[in-house]
């Protein structure tokens, strides 16, 4: 009985704290998309996310450096499985150091995979 009232006063915590807490809507949201230049994934994902957002950028992989989200709310990062810098089994991170990395970031397609695998954390044995 004690453990059934303890519980129901974290959830009860929990819901205050939830109730306060507020994400930022999406339309007034700054978003770098970083993914195949050109490619026509890339083009529906800048697509959608263009008429759902403040303001919207768009680079490759190739050509992204990390200091380049400064001035974003969020990164989309989309890194399938493929090109060049899969192939390589010593390939980085597009973003960098795990460890320097610190800004709210969302993974497309393999994205979480290969960061396991370049960041060396656990899940990236597929």
């Amino acid at each position: 009985m004690r453990t059934l009232f303890i519980a129901g006063i974290l959830v009860a915590a929990q819901l205050l704290v939830a109730a306060r807490l507020r994400a930022a809507e999406l339309g007034k949201m700054s978003m770098l998309y970083v993914g195949g230049a050109g490619a026509d994934r890339s083009q529906r994902f800048s697509l959608f996310l263009r008429t759902n957002v403040a303001k919207l950028a768009t680079t490759s992989q190739d050509g992204f450096k990390p200091s380049d989200a400064a001035g974003f709310d969020v990164v989309v990062l989309d890194w399938p499985q493929q090109g060049e810098r899969f192939r390589d089994a010593g390939f980085s991170s597009p973003l960098g150091k795990r460890e320097e990395w610190s800004k709210p970031t969302v993974l497309l397609g393999s994205a979480g995979l290969n960061l396991a695998v370049a960041w060396k954390v656990r899940g990236g044995s597929g």
